[in-house]
């Protein structure tokens, strides 16, 4: 038998591409596109962030939804006018047959889609070369030691009208390879995709709150005088205080069935929630088996991935400390010493190895005491609640349950969101900002969660429960005496009867609900 480096690729290339023939008909996608897709694929404004660069890179752990926005921009343009056949779409992990002389395979698909599909049409306009698991190609003459970057680069011509998208898990993967590859820093951008936050999985959800006035936007309080940028710099918090009002006015008559969603997506994340017929409302009903695949997802990337870290030498130990992350959610810092001698490694190579590569796979981040040049310990968070239930014991039934759980899930849900709130206000003000998010410890109590504005720090204090307001109030009111900043924020999970939801409690710190910081970050 004489097997073709080509065959199995090019056999199947218009199985993966299905609009060439059927158009629109093609597509079978959520009802509402993943939020990031607004921001890649501008459908309100001129071009698309796939058109900026020569090439760009998505990056995220598997099921965050990459190859679903790739169809998603397909589709759209498709929809808006653009020909079925400005479209190749490669995914080099739909069959290990690809993945056999991937590079040689990939050229022979690009000729065949040069000179088959897109000779069809002009080709004075934009067309894509989307490549879905990228990091599975490898250099057609020394696949040892050389990846995806050379036949990648290959791609490029001086027509200004091609763009190649690449999807993978992690952005090294991307630097790694593009870095000795001919492509100028300049031809390149990377983009990360990360499970849904709650306002996707509520808009997901509820439709109708997406549009009108019910539609909730962040992007006042990232710029303008009611933004937390404007509370820093005048000390003035009241007008920031009204726009967070304002906010909560919008949705004040569904607020109930906003709250009475937020422990099924603690239970659920960012990732199983987000259906192809929509949000699953219930975490009762996810499919059967959906936390083991979203398990089974996480080794399968810690696996296939992490080899290209060089620094990490024993993969299993990252699984397990996703496991600790866990079983800990959060609820206190484990000391470095603790893990040196529980996984046998040195500290640097917990503190400067696993947790860098865990964190460059959006899966976990070790957070650090503030202000604390040698912490001596850290506190594991992973970035999505739904991996926790996954990795602890499967069971949504226990959330929905253990009030416990619930307070120790939401405290995992409110790192991530505010990791995220942090970085859109920091991007809005076109100042650089780098994680990590952290935590304070004083003597009135801990500060849950620590972000920086520019150089000025915000305290962010959680009361999932109630009996924990006045702890919380008393370490932010300490933190902001002792870094003489002038905003902090209290999260409470429930606010009592007739109790004015937002508003200020103590001097300089603003108190609004769980379920609407969710919605706003």
């Amino acid at each position: 038998m004489t097997l073709d480096a080509g065959e199995a690729l090019l056999r199947d290339l218009h199985e993966h591409n299905p609009w060439w023939e059927d158009g629109l008909a093609a597509f079978d996608l959520p009802a509402r596109q993943k939020s990031d897709f607004y921001h890649l694929a501008r459908p309100d404004g001129e071009g698309s962030q796939f058109e900026d660069q020569f090439l760009l890179a998505l990056v995220g752990r598997r099921g965050a939804g990459k190859t679903t926005l790739l169809h998603e921009f397909v589709r759209h343009r498709i929809d808006a006018g653009d020909a079925p056949e400005r479209f190749l779409y490669l995914p080099f992990d739909a069959d290990p047959l690809y993945q056999l002389q991937s590079a040689e395979q990939l050229r022979r698909a690009v000729r065949y889609y040069e000179s088959r599909i897109l000779g069809r049409i002009e080709t004075d306009s934009p067309h894509f070369v989307l490549l879905d698991d990228v990091h599975h190609v490898e250099h057609p003459n020394k696949p040892s030691t050389e990846g995806w970057g050379g036949p990648v680069a290959d791609l490029y011509t001086d027509d200004a009208n091609r763009h190649v998208v690449v999807t993978a898990s992690a952005a090294v993967q991307i630097e790694r390879e593009l870095e000795t590859s001919p492509l100028d820093a300049a031809t390149y951008d990377t983009q990360p995709i990360l499970p849904e936050k709650f306002r996707d999985y509520l808009f997901t959800l509820y439709p109708d709150l997406e549009s009108g006035e019910t539609r909730v936007s962040p992007t006042s309080l990232r710029t303008g005088d009611g933004s937390i940028p404007a509370a820093l710099d005048t000390g003035e918090i009241e007008p920031l205080v009204g726009e967070l009002r304002s906010k909560h006015d919008q949705v004040a008559d569904v607020a109930g069935r906003i709250q009475s969603r937020v422990v099924d997506y603690l239970a659920m994340g960012g990732i199983i929630s987000y259906d192809r017929d929509g949000a699953v409302a219930s975490a009762a009903e996810l499919p059967a088996g959906a936390y083991d695949r979203l398990r089974n997802d996480v080794r399968d990337a810690l696996y296939q991935e992490v080899p290209g870290f060089e620094s990490i030498q024993t993969i299993a130990d990252l699984e397990r400390l996703c496991a600790i992350a866990a079983r800990n959610r959060g609820a206190e810092s484990i000391r470095y010493q603790d893990l040196v001698e529980l996984f046998d490694v040195d500290r640097r190579t917990i503190a400067d190895s696993y947790l860098p590569a865990l964190a460059e796979l959006y899966l976990l981040n070790g957070v650090t005491e503030y202000d604390n040049s040698r912490p001596r310990a850290v506190r594991l968070y992973l970035r999505d609640t739904g991996l926790a239930t996954a990795l602890a014991d499967g069971d949504a039934t226990t959330v929905r349950n253990d009030f416990d759980r619930e307070a120790d899930l939401a405290r995992i849900a409110a790192f991530d969101h505010t990791m995220r709130f942090a970085y859109g206000i920091n991007a809005a003000q076109e100042r650089p900002w780098e994680p990590p998010i952290q935590y304070w410890r004083g003597r009135q109590g801990e500060v849950d969660f620590v972000f920086e504005v520019g150089d000025t720090p915000v305290p962010v204090g959680l009361s999932y429960r109630a009996g924990e307001r006045d702890d919380t109030l008393a370490a932010l009111e300490a933190f902001r005496e002792t870094y003489e900043t002038p905003l902090g924020v209290r999260v409470v999970g429930e606010t009592g009867r007739g109790a004015e939801p937002v508003r200020t409690v103590g001097d300089g710190i603003v108190q609004l609900p769980y379920w609407l910081y969710l919605l706003l970050c």
